[in-house]
């Protein structure tokens, strides 16, 4: 069993805590709150499809295990940090950060990268992306939650035509909020 505490927590989300593993650095623990393990349970069959499919996991943190913790049962994923090995910080947080423009290329590849690997969200939110900082210089866009087919029909897992038309409505949709915060992709 994994012993987690307050001090370990990297972000808190409306559906998860997330710690940083205590063992192994580059490593996180997330632990769903109350009523959201089903949530949980159809996200890893997402990625256990991305899996099956050997993407690339450059963009993407990658799903690696199930873990008993003090507080509940974990789901260990990669933990995305900067060059000083500390957690790396939102798109959100940056977004409020002068110099947003430094944000739009490694933004443009993370588009390029899920429909490249048919990768789908649920949504493509700020909160949701962590952007690794080497030195000053954002480096990479990374996708950290929120990953999966939300249709109850899920057709576009199947036909890839259909999933890069459903990634491209959604960053449009992510892009208008990027807009409106100030910061154009354009």
């Amino acid at each position: 069993m994994i012993i987690l505490d307050d001090d370990l927590i990297v972000g808190k989300g409306s559906h998860r805590v997330c710690y940083r593993h205590p063992d192994i650095d580059k490593l996180c623990i997330k632990v769903s709150h109350e009523g959201f393990l089903q949530e949980q349970d159809y996200e890893l069959l997402y990625y256990q499809r991305l899996n099956n499919r050997k993407i690339k996991w450059d963009l993407l943190t990658r799903y690696h295990d199930v873990v008993e913790t003090n507080i509940g049962t974990g789901y260990i994923f990669d933990l995305v940090v900067d060059s000083n090995n500390q957690p790396s910080k939102t798109l959100e947080y940056y977004l409020n950060q002068p110099n947003t423009e430094a944000l739009v290329e490694p933004l443009l590849k993370l588009k390029v990268y899920l429909i490249q690997n048919l990768v789908i969200t649920k949504e493509i939110k700020p909160r949701n992306i962590a952007c690794i900082n080497n030195n000053g210089i954002i480096e990479r866009c990374v996708i950290v939650d929120d990953i999966g087919n939300t249709e109850f029909f899920p057709i576009s897992n199947y036909v890839s035509s259909l999933a890069k038309s459903k990634i491209d409505r959604k960053w449009r949709r992510f892009e208008s909020s990027l807009n409106n915060s100030g910061l154009s992709l354009k």
